[in-house]
């Protein structure tokens, strides 16, 4: 009798090759180019088949004269992703949770739903705890697609003396449009 040394099929081979190989992602939100809120591209590193480390950052573009009570000008939010039910012979991609560290700058105009406090428009320094889920399409060419939300709880350093009535949560979101390399 002949053994063979492997009993992988060829699919299972060519996905452990490109696992093994492409392990960096780099995308943009088209949601927030869209709408006009920002420039948020986002860096992850695939760490293995079930986990993933990366970076997004955000550049606010929305006009000054928005009706936006609050306008994040720029983020910067390190992340660590958890992928589950990956039955697939490589990984990093389908459902996931991630925690997040959310560090900010926005601008307040002083208002809120029903009144305005009369406060000039200030710039206000902010960091968030929190965490979002999502789901993680990948092709077999490494062009992909992530769709996720999160929330954070803001750890109150903006305004101390809380005169702007400032929120306690910041959320976070997209739907990327990326590739693997």
């Amino acid at each position: 009798m002949i053994a063979q040394d492997d009993d992988m099929t060829d699919s299972q081979k060519r996905m452990e090759k490109f696992s093994s190989v492409k392990k960096h992602e780099v995308s943009l939100d088209v949601i927030a180019g869209i709408a006009g809120l920002g420039f948020n591209p986002r860096y992850e590193y695939v760490l293995g088949r079930y986990s993933g480390i990366g970076v997004d950052l955000n550049i606010g573009i929305a006009d000054d004269d928005s009706e936006a009570d609050y306008r994040e000008t720029f983020s910067i939010t390190p992340y660590y992703r958890q992928y589950f039910f990956s039955k697939e012979d490589y990984g990093a991609k389908g459902f996931y949770g991630e925690g997040f560290a959310k560090f900010f700058t926005f601008d307040s105009s002083g208002t809120d739903l029903f009144f305005s406090s009369g406060l000039p428009v200030a710039s206000f320094t902010e960091v968030a705890i929190g965490v979002g889920i999502g789901w993680k399409w990948v092709s077999g060419s490494g062009f992909f697609i992530d769709l996720n939300l999160g929330i954070g709880r803001n750890l109150g350093i903006a305004d101390d003396q809380n005169i702007y009535n400032l929120p306690e949560v910041t959320g976070r979101g997209g739907l990327n449009f990326g590739w693997r390399f």
